[in-house]
């Protein structure tokens, strides 16, 4: 008995010595732990953990979170954040980590795209924080306009001690007050988040060249998002497998940008934020048909190209066919670069209502006079008070796709009254040749807000010609309540239906006459 009950002891001693050891292992293990990193796997097409060393995040300072162009700092603090407090660290060394990689892609772009500019390469450091207290708070910003809740800010541009310095900001989580539940609960923590990242470092880029006043509007945005599903080559953002914070965010919903869009609509020009899914997914598209390489690399073309103040529609377009064109027309010849662009206007562009220099050549405006056109007023009645000249002058060659606007004058005598005939463009596809179109409506205004008042250069002699002039087209064209008059166009074709031989333009509801407000011109 007195063996066993010392043998018994011994036991425990050496399980209870088992334990502290296993314990102590769990310990050490938990001071020091694993830099990991969240990375993307192409088989799964979703980002998993990866251990890194501190190294891989090109540190520029041995004690403080600096990358090479970009300072790391939590909240509004003025230093950067302490090394000891990345290590290990899930979201920062993520962060660090992802910043770097999509740097090194857009070095890649910038060289294959032939610029020599420093794009990549930011002076003053930009500084990034994390934790940004007003990224995103319910409680702290609102903005009645903006519907969307921001995790993550550039921060444009901004004066400080004679620096103009850049910002981007990463929001940490939050919750609705009192509403504190699962269903409510804000998880997104956007610093972790690779696709936002890449986002927002794409603003950096395009901030450059479209101006920082463009961040928020629906070119960048676009850019931004196409950059960041094509370095992911996933064309879905925003959700647990390519941010893995969003797993347990109920009203976060997916963005997708291989759904199928409708037509242009040019008020998503205007409008802050209206259209999120128009332009990156137009670009998708673009760049399943051109390929991924190509399509980013023209893209960033474009965005060089790009003035400040041109909107997507028509110019960007425009301009992104032409650096397509150019950069196949380089590596595969001019045969292969016409072949291309025809494919991409006829698949991608024109199907979604936008039009690039090479396929207004299918619509109707394509066939119209390319010189300015003077042709006699077929209204006899304005011959009594026109002794010398009473003849429209119609500016044919400047109207177009983006501009669907005829600008003419009624020259009497010496005196000019400008007017137009602002073509309706339910939508842009309307404007295309096809067998079926026969006409094009459209209605007559006065050109100036203020045509009532002659210009103070005339004489008082023709200043009085003029005013009788705008009466007289008040009162026998215009309808009263809404100073317009509709006019249509009609395309007459010969033994080809597809063969435009005369344009013919009619004043709606003036007479029986068959010669009177009938205007003829001719096409190409």
């Amino acid at each position: 008995m007195k063996f066993r009950g010392s043998n018994k002891r011994q036991v425990i001693y050496i399980l209870f010595s088992v334990f502290t050891l296993i314990f102590g292992f769990g310990l050490s293990a938990e001071v020091k732990r694993e830099n990991q990193v969240l990375d993307w796997e192409e088989g799964r097409k979703r980002f998993i953990h990866k251990n890194i060393t501190l190294d891989e995040l090109g540190l520029q300072s041995p004690t403080h979170y600096i990358l090479e162009n970009f300072s790391i700092h939590s909240e509004l603090d003025k230093g950067p954040i302490p090394i000891e407090k990345v290590e290990g660290n899930l979201k920062l060394l993520t962060l660090g980590f992802q910043l770097r990689k999509i740097e090194s892609k857009f070095k890649n772009i910038v060289i294959l795209s032939g610029t020599k500019d420093k794009v990549t390469s930011f002076q003053p450091k930009i500084i990034v924080r994390v934790d940004a207290p007003f990224a995103y708070s319910p409680t702290s910003y609102v903005d009645s306009k903006v519907s969307l809740k921001n995790t993550a800010l550039t921060i444009p541009a901004a004066e400080s001690t004679g620096n103009w310095n850049t910002e981007l900001w990463f929001a940490p989580k939050w919750d609705f007050p009192i509403l504190n539940t699962f269903a409510f609960e804000r998880i997104i923590d956007t610093a972790s988040c690779p696709d936002a990242i890449y986002h927002e470092y794409t603003h950096l880029i395009t901030g450059k060249y479209l101006g920082n006043n463009a961040i928020g509007r629906s070119l960048a945005e676009g850019i931004s998002d196409y950059y960041a599903a094509s370095l992911l080559g996933h064309p879905e953002l925003y959700t647990h497998k390519t941010c893995e914070a969003v797993k347990r965010q109920l009203l976060v919903s997916t963005f997708r940008l291989d759904q199928k869009i409708g037509y242009y609509d040019a008020t998503i020009e205007s409008d802050f934020k209206k259209d999120f899914s128009f332009i990156p997914s137009l670009l998708w598209q673009y760049r399943d048909l051109v390929g991924d390489e190509l399509a980013d690399v023209t893209i960033f073309q474009a965005i060089t190209k790009t003035n400040a103040g041109d909107r997507f529609f028509p110019e960007f377009v425009n301009t992104l066919s032409k650096s397509l064109y150019e950069e196949i027309k380089k590596r595969n010849g001019e045969g292969k670069a016409r072949e291309v662009v025809l494919k991409l206007e006829e698949k991608v562009w024109i199907p979604h209502g936008v039009f690039s220099h090479y396929s207004e050549r299918q619509t109707v405006f394509s066939t119209f006079p390319k010189t300015t056109v003077r042709i006699p007023n077929s209204d006899e009645k304005s011959n009594e008070f026109c002794d010398t000249k009473n003849e429209m002058e119609f500016y044919w060659k400047e109207v177009n796709v983006e501009e669907p606007t005829l600008r003419f004058y009624w020259n009497c005598n010496q005196v000019k009254l400008p007017l137009v005939i602002q073509m309706d463009q339910t939508s842009a596809l309307n404007f295309l040749l096809s067998a079926n179109m026969h006409t094009l409506n459209g209605k007559l205004r006065f050109a100036s807000r203020s045509a009532e008042k002659p210009n103070a250069k005339l004489s008082k002699e023709d200043q009085m010609l003029y005013l009788q002039m705008y009466d007289y087209i008040k009162e026998n064209y215009f309808y009263r309540r809404t100073m317009e008059k509709e006019i249509r166009f009609y395309f007459d074709s010969g033994n080809d239906a597809n063969q435009i031989e005369n344009l013919r333009m009619e004043f709606a509801y003036l007479g029986n006459s068959k010669k009177r407000f009938r205007y003829t011109f001719p096409v190409l």
